[in-house]
């Protein structure tokens, strides 16, 4: 049973827009209890390809196969309103079609898997938006699923509830599959990597460790890079002697007709190198002409969940950034 086979898709071809392909004969398979990255660039359909898991969305073509109606569970991003005055029990409750007699023990340990801790009688709406986004992941956590599918799951936990979350995921027996920047996170318990490729449009699969797979890709992007450095160097060659050949008379013009040709095949050679997703973009602040105050507070009034309120803040560039 450990390798069996609980979630294939096979051929799949999926589109917002006609013509405008996310994926395009993609293809993959997951064994029951395997720990999966899902990696690719931004925009090579991650988040598409869960919905197309989840059933949200069907594919164009192909098929998405999940072994005897296992089940599948993923956190949303937001807290429905409904739930916003249920308790903790009665929000728990919900994950299931008839409430376990140990569900209180249960929402204990999906609670200290996300380091959240509150007697189950408090109610959601009380919570911060942060804390709710846990109360999310745990309410995934708690059905137990086949196949649970993770999304950036480490975005709204401290150090000490990624580490109760990573204990959760390694003694978990099902099938997880996962997105994250988090390279040390993944790296504690994922042992393969889905990879959708923005320009091919397909899933390419990897065995390993976290860092070992990155590696392995970070060397295909080296010889890519080479390959077209000299691909590139072999059109500029050939380009020149195009237009050196072409003005002149009989032969010589055949021959640039021929050096053109092998160019353009050159050129179709040239291969599309990934760039990988970065959380925050590399920027730069260019130095500014204006100096002063960044913020003036001319009033401060505290609220019920203690924020401040600044009136009449105007914005100015400090000296340290106009240096």
């Amino acid at each position: 049973m450990a390798e069996e086979v609980i979630l294939r898709l096979d051929q799949v071809n999926f589109e917002y827009q006609h013509d405008k392909p996310i994926l395009d004969g993609a293809s993959f398979s997951a064994r029951r209890g395997a720990k999966i990255t899902l990696m690719g660039q931004n925009g090579a359909g991650k988040s598409s390809l869960f919905a197309l898991i989840m059933g949200e969305l069907k594919p164009k073509s192909g098929r998405v196969s999940i072994t005897n109606g296992a089940s599948i569970a993923t956190a949303r991003q937001v807290m429905a309103r409904e739930d916003l005055d249920l308790s903790l029990e009665k929000y728990f409750t919900k994950a299931f079609v008839l409430a376990p007699a140990n569900l209180a023990s249960k929402i204990s340990k999906v609670m200290a898997a996300v380091n959240l801790d509150a007697p189950i009688d408090r109610r959601v709406g009380d919570f911060s938006g942060g804390q709710q986004a846990r109360l999310l992941l745990a309410f995934a956590l708690i059905q137990n699923p086949d196949i649970l599918l993770l999304d950036e799951p480490t975005n709204n936990l401290d150090q000490a509830g990624i580490d109760h979350l990573i204990e959760f995921l390694v003694m978990y027996d099902k099938t997880v599959i996962v997105i994250s920047h988090d390279a040390d996170f993944l790296n504690c318990f994922t042992e393969g990597v889905i990879y959708l490729d923005i320009f091919t449009k397909k899933i390419e699969t990897y065995v390993g460790d976290y860092y070992s797979v990155v590696e392995e890709i970070s060397q295909r992007v080296e010889r890519e890079q080479r390959k077209n450095a000299q691909l590139k160097k072999q059109i500029l060659d050939r380009k020149e002697k195009v237009n050196f050949f072409a003005h002149k008379g009989g032969k010589m013009r055949k021959l640039a007709k021929k050096l053109k040709d092998e160019t353009a095949e050159l050129e179709e050679a040239m291969v599309d190198v990934r760039q990988e997703d970065r959380t925050i973009r590399e920027f730069t602040i260019p130095a500014q002409d204006i100096t002063g105050e960044i913020v003036k507070i001319n009033a401060v009034k505290p609220t019920k969940r203690s924020k401040i309120m600044a009136v009449a803040a105007p914005i100015f560039f400090p000296d340290c950034l106009a240096a």
